[in-house]
């Protein structure tokens, strides 16, 4: 069965701060909810720290439209989100 919702985070070059806003996220992977991230380029280890964190790490070509686009392609979700890498997202948001 597909989740309802798949979570899309575009990364470049994000290293420093990922592991704490993904780990954030780990409550909602068990509800349902599928998280890709997607690569586009990096230069640190964004996409390598990512993999432990979400269903998917993704690589696709430079640029966040486009990195969105392969996010969304992958996703078996019914809903999409898309979220910045330094979005916050707290649990009160899936509840509302």
């Amino acid at each position: 069965m597909n989740p309802s919702l798949t979570i899309v985070i575009p990364v470049l070059n994000e290293a420093r701060i990922l592991p704490d806003r993904l780990e954030a996220l780990q409550f909602v992977r068990c509800q349902d909810v599928e998280l890709i991230v997607v690569g586009g380029g990096s230069t640190d280890d964004s996409l390598e720290i990512s993999g432990a964190f979400c269903d998917r790490a993704l690589r696709s070509p430079a640029g966040r439209a486009r990195q969105m686009n392969e996010g969304a392609w992958h996703a078996s979700g019914e809903w999409l989100l898309f979220l910045h890498a330094d979005t916050r997202l707290e649990r009160e948001a899936f509840e509302a």
